[in-house]
Formats: structure tokens, C-alpha cells, sequence
């Protein structure tokens, strides 16, 4: 039996990236609480989607939808009309975010949406480092204004992510691809450009300026080494490029550290105006850590009126492999340790105790001899151990041995668990 290529299993004990579901587990709760900081709140959408929610959403042209979605028709199905709707396993976040606000009018909740999702994506691809044909992914969407200041609130949570995960060498890129008025002189500047080196392009990537020039221009920039290859900040129209200057100047009053790629565009169909990626050098050729930009056209591709939005997605593995917090353990309150083994049922309850305390404690139910019990203890990674004796026991004492120092004092517990109250106190405000 082997695991299916492309997918993996995340342990408790770790793997060869020195990744545990701990350290998963740990990592996927920061992020968590950092957009609950900022009031988003979490949506939860399934895996599966009908194809049409990503080939209206995405474009049906996109390298997502059309080489890398996983596709499947039940076998009840297969004999559904040709061009019935197939099922597929979301390649990414933000079309099932926007399909389900419209079929749940929120918008009718709230006339702006802070939301955010965690959860896995699929796309057949070739793995490399920190990417797999299932990951996981991150997101925030704002919907429903065109504010400035929400784009300056995004751009801190995406960097506070990043800070907060000890990221060390990354950078925040930005720009402006405009209004719709502003992509059409983009496109029409990227067709006139291409025509005087289209003897140098591949047919399929001339195809695809036929059907997207900014796509194209998504794919050339990486591909092909071009010289004066068009900035999409000499095309935008007086209102995109007032827009970008206004935020420039806020991010600057706020000390945000960025840096101006005019030639950063976003390979996917629905956005425009802001657009914005950071990287790490230490991720290799595929950089990326996160990316996101306004997406103001996507709700009239899913025929409803034109909403104000703005979101990004991080990949929580690429998160992970590129995180220096070391910091991350996965650590036992307490050993509990019997002297003799008639005193096992003791124990048990007293476990049973501290775990109801909120404490993380472990107990050895095969009984070994105590000396065995203390190497144990000694390699569980506990913060202190419990030692009970026949003796103490009698007169409701028990040993707390601190495994660090070796310190040890006597607690008596008779009707009285006040010192793992307090203990449970100090140590949970940390």
C-alpha cells in the first residue's frame, strides 16, 4: 500500500521537514487567531464544487481550471447529457467564497463581509518544494467596499502573518493593473508588443494572448526574457492611477516596507486595480508565500451586480518551510509516576483530575517497574513529574519534580488542588 503521488501524510512525531501535526496544528492556530484580530470570521466551504463555480470564476482558459482541476463524474452519472456540470475539488479559495455569499445572500447580513477560510485545495501539478496536488490554504476576503484604508488593513494582516511567524527574508511586492478602462490599454499595449517578437513565442502561449493579454503578459514576464516588456503603470487611467498613489501614501505614513513591480499582474481573469505578492528567498524558484489583489468583476461573472472586493491566500505549507519559529513543542504538563503498581488506579484519577484542570498529562497504564516509568517520563518532554508513594500517598501527598532544574516539592491534595489551579493560571497567561 503507497500513498497517492502528489498527496503526503503529516505525523505526530514529524517528518524528514521536521513537521508534526503539532507543529501544524500549532501553526494553523496562530493563523487562525490573527484573523480573528482584524474581524474576519471563518467560512467554511465543502471540497467539492460544481466545475462551473471555477470555469466562470477562474476562466475557463486558465491553467487551474483547464490542466490542473481535478474533474469527476459519478458513475450513476456518465450517462448525463454531454455538457451536464461535473464535480471537481476546489483549486482554490476564493470563487466557493463568493458563490456561497451570493446563494446565502450575507450580503443581506452585512453590507460588508470580513471573512476568512482554512481549509485543503487540489490541483494536478507536479510536485516540488512545499507544493503538493493536495494543500492547504489560507485566505481573507473583504466584500463589499472599495475603501483604500481595507486594502492598507489586508496588506498588515497578510505581513503580520508573516512576522508573526518569524519569516525572516521576505518582501512585499504591489501594483496597479487598474480599472477595466485601464486593462483594455494594457491589452492593447501587450498585443502591439508581442507582434514585433511573435517569432520568438510558443503557439500555445500565442494562443493564450489571443484569448488574455494580461495572462499572457503573467506567463511571459517568468518565461521569455524580454526587454521593455509594457508596465502596467504607463496604461492605468487617471482614476486607477490616483487610486494607486493614494495607497502608496498611506503605506508610506505607516512605515508598511513594500516595493513597486510594475510588471506584477495576476495570471487569474477576475482582478483589477490592486495587486500584490510576497516572497522568501529561502522557497527556491517558486517563491511565492502569499498573493491577492481587488476583484470588483468577479460577482457579474456569477451574474449578479458588480460588489467591491478585495482578498489573498497564502499556502499554509509554504508558510510552514519558510516559518523560523523553533519555538514550537510539543511538551506534557505532567509525568505521573507510581512507586508501586497497586497505586495505578490512584493515578489514574489523579490524571483524570488535572486533565479536567485543562492540563496535558500522561500516565504509564502497563504497570512497568518504576525506574522504567522515570525513563519515560524523562523522554515525554514533560515539564514536571508526578511521583506518588504508598507512604506520601496516605497522607494525600504527592512529589512535583520540575524535569528541568530537578527541583522537587511536596503538594498535599486532600480536597485541595489549589496549586494546579494557580499553576494552570500563571502558565495559560504565558
Amino acid at each position: 500500500m503507497k500513498i497517492v503521488k502528489g498527496f503526503r501524510d503529516i505525523l505526530p512525531y514529524g517528518n524528514k521537514n521536521n513537521e508534526s501535526s503539532f507543529i501544524w496544528g500549532s501553526i494553523t492556530d496562530q493563523l487562525k487567531r490573527i484573523m480573528s484580530s482584524f474581524n474576519y470570521e471563518e467560512i467554511i466551504t465543502p471540497v467539492v464544487e460544481y466545475d462551473s463555480t471555477f470555469k466562470k470564476g477562474i476562466g475557463e482558459d486558465t491553467d487551474i481550471v483547464s490542466k490542473e482541476m481535478y474533474e469527476f463524474v459519478l458513475e450513476r452519472d456518465s450517462s448525463l447529457p454531454e455538457g451536464s456540470q461535473k464535480y471537481c475539488l476546489r483549486p482554490e479559495g476564493t470563487a466557493p467564497i463568493v458563490r456561497s455569499v451570493i446563494e446565502n445572500s450575507l450580503n443581506k447580513v452585512k453590507s460588508i463581509n470580513k471573512l476568512f477560510y482554512l481549509g485543503p485545495m487540489f490541483r494536478y501539478e507536479r510536485s516540488q518544494k512545499g507544493r503538493y496536488r493536495m494543500f492547504h490554504q489560507i485566505g481573507a476576503e473583504l466584500i463589499g467596499s472599495d475603501q483604500i484604508l481595507y486594502e492598507v488593513e489586508m496588506l498588515e494582516m497578510a505581513h503580520k502573518i508573516l512576522k508573526t511567524l518569524e519569516i525572516k527574508r521576505f518582501s512585499f511586492q504591489i501594483n496597479s493593473i487598474g480599472n477595466q478602462k485601464s486593462l483594455n490599454n494594457i491589452a492593447e499595449a501587450v498585443r502591439i508588443f508581442v507582434k514585433k517578437h511573435k517569432n520568438t513565442i510558443e503557439d500555445n502561449d500565442y494562443k493564450i494572448l489571443e484569448k488574455n493579454p494580461l495572462r499572457f503578459l503573467d506567463k511571459a514576464i517568468h518565461k521569455y526574457e524580454f526587454d521593455n516588456i509594457p508596465k502596467t503603470v504607463d496604461y492605468l487611467d487617471k482614476k486607477s492611477l490616483k487610486r494607486f498613489n493614494e495607497l502608496i501614501k498611506i503605506l508610506d505614513n505607516i512605515k508598511f516596507p513594500y516595493q513597486i513591480n510594475n510588471q506584477l499582474v495576476r495570471g487569474i481573469d477576475y482582478y483589477n486595480d490592486l495587486v500584490f505578492e510576497a516572497t522568501s528567498k529561502d522557497l527556491g524558484a517558486q517563491d511565492a508565500l502569499l498573493a491577492g489583489g481587488r476583484y470588483d468583476t468577479l460577482f457579474e461573472k456569477f451574474n449578479k451586480s458588480e460588489t467591491s472586493s478585495i482578498g489573498f491566500a497564502a499556502g499554509v505549507e509554504r508558510l510552514i518551510l519558510a516559518s523560523n519559529n523553533n519555538n514550537l513543542k510539543n511538551s506534557l504538563d505532567f509525568y505521573i509516576i507510581f512507586k508501586e503498581e497497586d497505586l495505578v488506579q490512584d493515578s489514574l484519577i489523579l490524571a483524570f483530575k488535572l486533565r479536567d484542570l485543562g492540563f496535558k498529562v500522561e500516565i504509564d497504564l502497563e504497570k512497568r517497574s518504576f525506574i522504567k516509568q522515570i525513563k519515560l517520563a524523562d523522554k515525554s518532554n514533560a515539564k514536571r513529574s508526578i511521583i506518588i508513594s504508598k507512604n506520601d500517598f496516605k497522607k494525600s501527598d504527592v512529589t512535583i519534580k520540575d524535569m528541568n532544574s530537578g527541583e522537587e516539592k511536596i503538594i498535599n491534595i486532600r480536597n485541595n488542588f489549589q496549586f494546579f489551579i494557580e499553576l494552570n493560571k500563571v502558565e495559560s497567561n504565558a
